[in-house]
């Protein structure tokens, strides 16, 4: 990665992003119970338990933990029944807990740079952005890719996006200190090694 800069993506002047600092920007990644914020607890309600239970709405979920169970949105919220319990004195409706108009408060900025191709990143026309020296960099600095740009990617045959991501706008402060810079991975013995110069 040579000739890193920051991206002033068009996204941060929208009502999503708040221009916390220069280059960083704060907005809110929305929970999903497929990323694992999911929190239930037992509906207690008898009325509305005997309402559900009369639902012909039920559907069974799909993934991991979801396909064990029958779903239903109700009014706006969901309601959980786990399908061998159906018919039994163990048939338990469990309420979401998690509201999706609440998420967690994370800090972004954006780089572009011109890829090196002798140092094992992808060829500048390329549409993706390499995986190296990429992924040490998240390690090193400790954050993780939020948007790949792939629009930005396609139509730039010179230069290459990404986005990054923290909840501690710390590491995003970081991670800056590699804007105008030479980031690449060199390989010593059986180790490779990140370097910044």
């Amino acid at each position: 990665m040579k000739n890193i800069r920051f991206y002033e993506a068009e996204k941060y002047n929208t009502p999503e992003y708040e221009k916390v600092e220069d280059m960083i920007y704060k907005t809110v990644e929305e929970k999903s119970v497929d990323d694992g914020n999911f929190a239930l607890k037992q509906c207690t309600d008898a009325e509305l338990v005997s309402k559900l239970l009369k639902s012909e709405d039920w559907v069974q979920g799909t993934g991991d933990f979801l396909e064990e169970n029958l779903i239903l949105t109700y009014e706006g919220k969901r309601y959980y029944r786990e399908i061998e319990s159906v018919g039994t004195e163990d048939d338990i409706i469990m309420e979401d807990m998690y509201d999706p108009a609440e998420g967690n408060i994370i800090y972004v900025t954006s780089i572009v740079f011109e890829p090196e191709p002798e140092f094992g990143e992808n060829e500048p026309e390329d549409d993706f952005v390499s995986q190296y020296p990429l992924e040490d960099i998240l390690d090193e600095f400790y954050i993780y890719c939020y948007d790949s740009y792939d629009e930005e990617n396609a139509s730039d045959k010179k230069n290459s996006y990404v986005e990054f991501a923290s909840e501690d706008i710390e590491d995003i402060r970081k991670v800056l200190d590699i804007i105008g810079k030479h980031v690449y991975n060199v390989t010593e013995g059986e180790y490779v090694k990140l370097v910044i110069e």
